[in-house]
């Protein structure tokens, strides 16, 4: 998993940010798959390093205690 560094919201669903191998990374996941996840697109956009991104399972996942680690 990967820590998010941003996220933009557009009018279809919400672009994610992240590092990989120096590399600054992009994916976009739409407003239904929030829904599904129950992620808080307002929290995500505020606090983005409080979330990671699963790529192999295109999720995202907040942390347990609600800080930037795991």
């Amino acid at each position: 998993m990967q820590t998010i560094i941003s996220a933009k919201k557009t009018d279809t669903g919400v672009e994610v940010v992240w590092h990989e191998n120096k590399k600054e990374m992009h994916d976009f996941f739409s407003d239904e798959e929030f829904n599904q996840m129950r992620i808080h697109v307002d929290d995500l956009i505020e606090h983005p390093t409080k979330y990671r991104i699963d790529l192999q399972e295109h999720k995202i996942y907040t942390s347990a205690k609600g800080g930037g680690s795991f």
